[in-house]
């Protein structure tokens, strides 16, 4: 059963789902609004455009790397030990990263819940 994150507290009351109902464009969307929050100021952003693009974060330095992880991490309550499996691989798409947290998600939001979580908690 995957969990279905009350956006209104970053920490707080869940309701239950078994939906991860992000089309590839949403999920595309949260994946650069994370990369944006987490690009340093003197960076410019280049948002990803397709689920098919590589996905090496560019722009980010290793902190900001880790904590794009981090996000990923809280957003889809995917345990550490398995963000750890993703980060072995070195290069890998969008879609990958989507198919990995569909497969490791223990919760999920509607993709307007994400933007209103990600606009409080990020």
């Amino acid at each position: 059963m995957v969990e279905k994150v009350d956006y209104r507290k970053c920490k707080g009351e869940y309701v239950f789902t078994d939906d991860f109902a992000f089309t590839d464009e949403e999920f595309l969307g949260v994946v650069n609004r994370i990369i944006k929050n987490e690009q340093s100021v003197d960076g410019v952003f280049i948002p990803l455009t397709s689920v098919e693009d590589s996905f090496n974060l560019n722009g980010l330095d290793s902190l900001s790397t880790m904590m794009f992880f981090i996000w990923i991490a809280e957003f889809f309550g995917i345990e550490e030990a398995k963000l750890r499996e993703l980060a072995d691989h070195p290069n890998f798409t969008v879609s990958f990263l989507k198919e990995f947290v569909m497969k490791n998600a223990t919760r999920t939001f509607t993709y307007e819940e994400a933007l209103a979580y990600a606009e409080r908690c990020l």
